[in-house]
């Protein structure tokens, strides 16, 4: 194994600006994605969403709103008044969200909700400042440069707005990705595109990008799920089907994509071998935060007023 050449393979590929795109790994998943992802980490998603107040009336924004899954419940908590603006890159995605949100909102004429496909960052940028009364990212920070996207979620917050972020940990899926980069390692020629992910190596990490944009944290914490998958064979099905390895598609020969599949396969079957067990966690942060109220001001014009994109 050669973790020199692997390094000057990526160094490489930084060069070229060969970077893999996460949008054909959702797209592939957005049909299994409320089956494999969803039911294991949406709870957990929705408890985030519950440490920030979402009230009747309210402009929320949702960076990354894939399936839909919190989508609906912010819908849900808007209770017939306000509005929802949100963004996916990945058009299978969006397509399952529209069908969780149209139901919701067929008899609610005082709720406007807007899905567009696109790149959150440019997305984001479009939105009027001081607009917003909560801003969600879920599971898609890592995919900017954080403290860049956090600062134009300041701006686009009103004074007082919140903003929740919950996001895979750096260490996440770690036997997996371990093996990935063996694979890799023993054979760069593999590897195509790189993977550019800013996954936080804790609460704290992300809780740092919320104070150099200027927001103020509010909460922090960590958390942890095992994965329902404990065969190598099962392992790799959850990852690919609920969107865990995203950018992989883009980021191997696509010739070769199944021997790298096969050898982190057999890679697997090794550990089970000397452990007896596939443990594989989910680990994740979750960090939310205020737009500070400046002295003599408040939260400033509301609720009736929308806002529009663009």
């Amino acid at each position: 194994m050669s973790r020199l050449g692997l390094v000057a393979r990526a160094l490489r590929l930084t060069i070229s600006r060969s970077h893999a795109d996460p949008t054909a790994d959702y797209d592939a998943a957005s049909s299994d994605y409320d089956t494999f992802f969803s039911p294991v980490m949406g709870g957990h998603s929705t408890a985030a969403l519950a440490e920030v107040p979402i009230s009747p009336g309210d402009t929320v924004v949702e960076l990354a709103c894939g399936t839909g899954h919190l989508t609906a419940e912010i819908v849900r908590r808007l209770d017939g008044r306000g509005t929802v603006l949100a963004v996916d890159k990945s058009s299978g995605m969006l397509e399952v969200a529209g069908g969780k949100v149209k139901p919701l909102t067929e008899a609610a004429p005082g709720l406007r909700v807007e899905l567009s496909e696109g790149d959150m960052d440019s997305f984001i940028q479009g939105i009027p400042s001081a607009s917003a009364d909560l801003v969600v990212v879920g599971w898609a920070i890592c995919y900017s440069k954080p403290p860049r996207l956090l600062a134009q979620i300041e701006r686009v917050l009103r004074p007082g707005g919140r903003v929740m972020v919950i996001e895979t940990r750096a260490d996440a899926h770690k036997a997996l990705t371990d093996g990935l980069e063996r694979v890799f390692a023993d054979d760069p020629s593999l590897l195509t595109s790189l993977i550019r992910v800013s996954l936080p190596k804790s609460a704290a990490a992300v809780a740092r990008w919320f104070t150099k944009a200027g927001l103020a944290v509010d909460v922090q914490r960590e958390g942890a799920q095992v994965i329902p998958a404990h065969t190598p064979a099962a392992v790799l099905e959850w990852v690919q089907r609920s969107g865990a390895a995203a950018g992989f598609k883009t980021a191997v020969d696509n010739d070769r994509e199944q021997l790298v599949l096969n050898r982190v396969e057999a890679g697997l079957a090794e550990i089970l071998a000397r452990q007896g067990s596939l443990d594989i966690e989910h680990t994740f942060v979750v960090v939310t935060g205020s737009k500070p109220v400046r002295a003599g001001g408040g939260r400033g014009a509301r609720h009736d007023e929308g806002v529009g994109v663009g």
